[in-house]
Formats: structure tokens, C-alpha cells, sequence
């Protein structure tokens, strides 16, 4: 059964990238740990009225110092062609018991950007309430080759399923793989979460954030990751990885990607 996320943002940025400290944010808050998503499916003919709305409550709610901060990516290439990823990133899972916030799990929620949303907005999707993804960023994956605080236009995802039992072996692999995707010279950032709730729970997805399709292409260039991966775990450690890997993944288990596109209007933070 298919499993597809949008990333964020998460994604992480729903991870992911969309959630580095602003420039003109508190530069001292703790990075998100926890990403819901929402996945809004809105008719085409909906789509202009639905953004222009979505703007207009963002610019209201979501850009003065100390708002919820809330980021949109368009969906732009697999089965969620089209639709939007409507998310936000917290520290920890205690912060989902705070009052008076948009940032929670739990929707509607009883304050005035909710009522406004409800009212606004909700009219315009295909589903009063959009199917809702949890992800939590595995400690060790993080990484950014960017300016702190850049945001990235585009965001690709990567889903995997692993075979129980082999979480703390795809762990291991995870970091090793962000590590020397981190000591490249690509101009990415990115980290891996696995599903918490509104998915198969043995699946990962790895983030990664870029702002042109030519440094993307650096990435998906064949034979150039595992250059990449041997230049910082040594020469003769990419087929090991790869052997390794597949032990860890279902057999026959589904590999999906999906590209997205940033929206800095429907979100807290503009591109530079």
C-alpha cells in the first residue's frame, strides 16, 4: 500500500529546511524534533482562491515576532501531484500541550486563528478535515551546507520501509549517510524521520533541500553519491552500505520520492 508523504516539511524541514532559525527570529530557539503535516487537496478551479486566502490568513497570523509559525509546499511531481503540505515543526512533544496555538495535533483548536482558518479557508478544500502525518527527526541526521537560516525553494523526499527489528541498524546507516552528505559540497540541508502516526510505521523518509534542479542533479547524478559517501567513510565503504541496506528494507517493500516546491507566501519565512 502506497505511503506517500509530502515533507514537510515536514517535511525536515518538513525538515527539514523550512524551519531554520529566521534571521529575524529568536536565533536561541531549540531546532523542531516533530513535524505535523496536513495534506489539503483543493479543486483546480479552487486553487487561486485557495492560496490567495491562505496568504491573507498567513500575513495575519503567521509573520509577526513570537506567531505560530506554519510553511506550504506544493506538491509538483507523484500521486499528490497538485496538492498542498500545510505544516509546522515543534521542539519537543510537550509542546503540543500549550494553549492557544495553531501548532497542535489536535484540530480545530479554540482560538482565533483556528475560527479563522475554519472559516476562510476550510470552505475551499476538498475535505473539511485533510489527512494529518507525524514525523520525528532521528537524532544524528541533520545536516546543512547552506547559510544558517536560508530557506530552500524546493524539497525532494525519499520513503522507505524497514524490516522490523532493524532500527537501530537503519539508524546507523542514516547518520552515516548524512554525515558525508554533509561534508560535501553540495549546496543541500536535509535529516531522515520515521512515521509516528498517519503512516506504516516502519517508514523513514529522507529530506533533502536544494534551491536549483542543477545542484539537485549533483545529488541524483549516477555513480556520484556513492563518490561522495566513500570520499567521507573511505574508499570500499559504499558497497558495504549497499549490501548493509539491503538487510535492513522490506523485500519488495515500495521506494517513493516526491519533489515539492517552497511558497513563501503561504508561509512564516520569505526566500532570500
Amino acid at each position: 500500500m502506497k505511503n506517500i508523504i509530502t515533507t514537510i516539511v515536514l517535511f525536515t524541514g518538513l525538515a527539514w529546511s523550512c524551519f531554520a532559525d529566521d534571521h529575524k527570529k529568536a536565533e536561541t530557539a531549540p531546532e523542531p524534533s516533530i513535524y505535523v503535516v496536513r495534506h489539503i487537496e483543493v479543486d483546480l478551479e479552487k486553487a487561486k482562491d485557495f492560496e490567495a486566502a491562505v496568504e491573507t490568513k498567513t500575513k495575519k497570523y503567521n509573520r509577526k515576532e513570537g506567531s505560530d509559525l506554519w510553511f506550504t509546499w506544493k506538491v509538483i511531481s507523484g500521486s499528490r501531484s497538485g496538492q498542498y503540505a500545510r505544516l509546522f515543526g515543534v521542539p519537543s512533544w510537550a509542546d503540543f500541550d500549550k494553549a492557544n496555538t495553531s501548532n497542535t495535533i489536535n484540530i480545530p483548536r479554540n482560538n482565533e486563528e483556528s475560527a479563522y482558518w475554519l472559516e476562510n479557508i476550510t470552505p475551499l478544500q476538498k475535505s473539511k478535515i485533510p489527512p494529518t502525518e507525524v514525523w520525528m527527526v532521528i537524532p544524528g541526521t541533520a545536516y546543512n551546507n547552506l547559510e544558517e537560516g536560508q530557506q530552500t525553494r524546493y524539497g525532494a523526499i525519499y520513503k522507505w520501509k524497514m524490516k522490523p527489528g532493524m532500527y537501530q541498524k537503519k539508524t546507523k546507516y542514516e547518520i552515516q549517510m548524512s554525515e558525508a552528505l554533509g561534508a560535501s559540497d553540495l549546496k543541500v540541508r536535509g535529516s531522515v524521520m520515521r512515521f509516528e502516526s498517519g503512516g506504516d510505521y516502519m517508514t523513514f523518509g529522507r529530506w533533502i533541500g536544494f534551491n536549483t534542479w542543477e545542484e539537485f542533479g549533483k545529488f541524483r547524478e549516477w555513480g556520484n553519491l556513492g563518490e561522495i559517501y566513500e570520499a567521507k567513510h573511505g574508499k570500499g565503504t559504499w558497497a558495504k552500505y549497499l549490501e548493509g541496506w539491503n538487510t535492513i528494507h522490506q523485500d519488495g517493500g515500495e521506494t517513493e520520492t516526491e519533489y515539492l516546491e517552497y511558497l513563501e507566501d503561504l508561509s512564516s519565512f520569505e526566500l532570500d
